[in-house]
């Protein structure tokens, strides 16, 4: 089996930069036969790799270049698992997104299995904010008021993470696009509503 790469992407508690892995990890035989090494190709023999990250609509939203890390591994040529960056900018809403890591050699390029992530970190921002605001409430109708609008931000993530989990993107998507519209009317939100 030849080299499958993979790779990861988190976001901050601030929804402003994520963590980026590299969790092809070495190659073993019946468990990791895609992994970096053995029968398969090592770092030193590849001359270039990017993870390119795209939108539903297919429109490329961030590239990064992970080539010149591969260089810098102590592991290298067949690492484990490492962190690419832990800082990369990240400026897009919540949404799901297409992961495409490529690694190239002179002769042959070899692109991870398909893979979506699903970024929700503005919603649950909004969420985690009006949990504060319902601890620090100091009367039963406000703290009704907000329990209800916590639940109802609960739910609209049960909801995404479902639709998603289903491959159900255009469920998932018309859920997020409500939770959000839901969030920005809630004069308690702060931050976190999207486009802040």
């Amino acid at each position: 089996m030849p080299l499958v790469p993979k790779i990861s992407v988190t976001l901050n508690n601030k929804c402003n930069s994520a963590t980026i892995t590299e969790e092809t990890g070495l190659y073993v035989l019946g468990s990791n036969d895609g992994g970096w090494g053995g029968i398969n190709i090592d770092t030193n023999d590849t001359v270039s790799a990017t993870l390119e990250i795209f939108d539903l609509d297919s429109t490329l939203v961030e590239t990064v270049d992970i080539y010149p890390v591969y260089g810098t591994l102590p592991s290298a040529p067949t690492p484990g698992a490492f962190v690419v960056s832990d800082d990369a900018l990240w400026q897009n809403p919540d949404g799901i997104y297409e992961l495409i890591y490529t690694v190239a050699t002179e002769e042959i390029i070899y692109t991870n299995e398909r893979q979506h992530e699903l970024f929700l970190c503005n919603l649950c921002s909004c969420k985690d904010n009006l949990i504060v605001k319902m601890l620090e409430a100091c009367d039963s109708p406000t703290v009704a008021k907000l329990k209800t609008q916590v639940d109802q931000m609960e739910i609209f993530v049960y909801g995404i993470e479902s639709a998603f989990s289903c491959g159900d993107f255009d469920t998932a998507t018309s859920i997020l696009e409500a939770a959000t519209t839901y969030c920005q009317t809630l004069s308690d939100c702060g931050c976190g509503c999207g486009g802040c």
